[in-house]
């Protein structure tokens, strides 16, 4: 006869999924393993919308540009062009590229919606395992706007500081900074264009969730605040996989701090790195943000215990970013 237990055997408790600095690696492999699984998709997806963003841009030029022309005539429209072009030429670094980049704003609405829709493709690689290249085409038809706006957040918060040294100098009688003085200005303001994207960086994620432009922002800003580790630590590890080889090719000296590995070694696979970028990369990274994102927004809806609940769908963590292949 055996007697009944008083003290039964406790549960084996499970192991915590790791979080934080710590989850980054898996994150990060989880996007490359996605993104090489789901090449073609993403290849004809890319493919498509560079030829998509190129003929929007062309569009758009066409309504800011043909208009003037007929406004002012030919020769006032050249007239100003070349005096633009002097005055720029005086300029020199920070300077001169805030402009540039200011005056290519209105051009860049397609690129950023472009980028925008691969996050949309990310989302339904990680709810279900599979999509298609015309699902970039849909996210880019309906959430074109949001997007486009969420990437004009980024370019303006990101050029904030030198648009406001542009307006000090242009409105004032503040000489420019010399060569040395430019060269750290430059040095601190990429490291607070990769800071504030970092932060930033599951605006595309936000909206495609169905958030506004503006509510996608405060909200990533917000969760990145709450795990900077996890957001900021994948976001330096693109970063630096995008920009380091890009600085190095360019071999401009504003870079030089920045250039770690020689030029030599990298310009004869130009072309190799920029499709490996435009067609492994990024994918990747898209589908690592989209993944922090759905991880971290979780958080908010529910206790984020041992059992890792972080979908809407009450799905766990491993089950959804591990499926079986």
């Amino acid at each position: 006869m055996s007697w009944p237990k008083n003290n039964p055997d406790l549960e084996k408790p499970r192991t915590a999924t790791k979080q934080g600095i710590s989850a980054v690696p898996k994150d990060i492999f989880l996007g490359f393993k996605f993104a090489l699984k789901h090449f073609l998709a993403y290849f004809l997806a890319m493919l498509g919308i560079v030829i998509l963003t190129v003929i929007m841009l062309l569009v758009v030029l066409l309504f800011v540009v043909v208009p003037l022309i007929l406004f002012v005539g030919i020769p006032v429209f050249v007239y100003w062009i070349t005096s633009f072009s002097i005055q720029v030429g005086t300029l020199e670094g920070t300077i001169l590229i805030a402009i540039i980049l200011l005056f290519v704003l209105p051009i860049l609405g397609p690129f950023f919606v472009a980028l925008g829709s691969l996050y949309g493709m990310s989302r339904e690689i990680i709810e279900s395992e599979t999509t298609t290249a015309e699902s970039a085409f849909s996210w880019y038809k309906k959430r074109a706007l949001s997007l486009a706006g969420g990437g004009a957040i980024h370019f303006l918060i990101s050029l904030a500081p030198f648009i406001f040294a542009i307006w000090i100098i242009f409105t004032t009688a503040v000489t420019g900074p010399s060569n040395d003085t430019l060269r750290v200005i430059f040095h601190l303001g990429v490291i607070w264009i990769i800071l504030t994207n970092g932060m930033l960086s599951l605006t595309f994620p936000g909206i495609i969730d169905g958030l506004s432009a503006a509510s996608a922002a405060k909200l990533s800003v917000r969760q990145c605040c709450r795990s900077p580790g996890r957001v900021l630590g994948a976001w330096s590890f693109y970063a630096l996989l995008i920009g380091l080889p890009i600085i190095t090719i360019l071999e401009d000296p504003m870079f030089e701090l920045f250039q770690i590995i020689p030029s030599a070694y990298l310009e004869p696979y130009t072309a190799i790195i920029f499709l490996l970028i435009l067609f492994v990369i990024l994918p990747a990274m898209t589908i690592t943000f989209s993944r922090i994102y759905l991880i971290l927004t979780a958080q908010d809806d529910a206790v984020y215990d041992n059992d890792d609940n972080v979908h809407s769908s009450m799905i766990s963590e491993d089950e959804y970013t591990e499926p079986t292949d």
